[in-house]
């Protein structure tokens, strides 16, 4: 075996080196990257230099390539990648921010569809001078860390997930074929390792079976601000060549703002086929 696996932090992710993506990769080191993924739920692989039918196959080590709802994004020769340019936003907040894509919220992927990615990867193709982190949080340990009296009372709550009306990256098409609200647990059980994580794209948050949506967003939002602390979380600072695999079942993710979006922070987007959330 020729990986190298180390820790990221105390919690969770790892670091994976001398592996080279472009090329055939051994048994051992793919079957040693997808436990360290199961164990630690996000991955980082450093040092890639992928052209995209390369990066393609090789994420078939973790999974099936899934379709994305990001029509307007989607790589012509390849669309099983979407290219997320930051020079291309897609919103504005009210005091005329460029707020880039996945810099919304704490989010994970794809909450409107009925089968919601595994798993979500970003390579790195342009980085800017400074700043563009990615954030992940642990939402196995947020739950844990919770009493059990509340952990009975948000397993039994549903969400009704609906793609955003307000976004620029998604063509009447894809809208229309992946539109349909979609129900799911807000406590998720992973179907490997059997831990529960909080599940939530605030959002795609429709609302939850039986309550009012604005009843909804608050309660997630003053949730999340509780749960979101500096020891669930970590900070990923990007470097060329990195390529990220993270569990959107156990983690929720954010692009953190932190920099200048006309310098241009290109990601190349893929997601790996999941299974219905329990």
């Amino acid at each position: 075996m020729t990986v190298n696996l180390t820790p990221l932090s105390d919690l969770f992710g790892a670091e994976a080196t001398g592996v080279d993506l472009s090329g055939p990769v051994s048994e051992d080191d793919a079957s040693a990257m997808r436990d360290a993924l199961r164990d630690r739920l996000v991955l980082v692989i450093r040092d890639q230099n992928l052209e995209p039918k390369q990066y393609v196959e090789s994420m078939r080590i973790f999974g099936d390539p899934m379709r994305q709802h990001l029509s307007k994004l989607l790589m012509p020769e390849h669309p099983e990648i979407a290219v997320l340019d930051s020079r291309i936003a897609n919103t504005k907040r009210d005091d005329g921010k460029v707020m880039p894509i996945g810099s919304r919220d704490w989010h994970t992927d794809h909450t409107n569809h009925a089968k919601p990615p595994k798993m979500t990867v970003l390579y790195a193709v342009k980085l800017p001078s400074k700043g563009g982190d990615t954030g992940f949080a642990n939402m196995q340990a947020a739950y844990a860390s919770l009493d059990e009296s509340e952990q009975a009372e948000l397993i039994k709550m549903k969400t009704v997930n609906s793609i955003e009306q307000d976004v620029g990256y998604v063509d009447d098409k894809a809208r229309k074929e992946f539109g349909a609200a979609q129900i799911h647990p807000f406590i998720r059980t992973h179907p490997e390792t059997g831990k529960k994580a909080i599940y939530v794209h605030p959002g795609k948050l429709a609302r939850f079976e039986g309550w009012e949506p604005a009843e909804s967003k608050a309660f997630v939002n003053k949730l999340l601000d509780r749960v979101l602390t500096r020891d669930v979380t970590y900070r990923h600072k990007w470097r060329p060549g990195d390529l990220v695999v993270w569990d959107n079942r156990a983690l929720l993710h954010v692009a953190h703002t932190d920099y200048d979006p006309s310098e241009g922070r290109i990601l190349h987007r893929m997601c790996l086929e999941g299974d219905v959330p329990v």
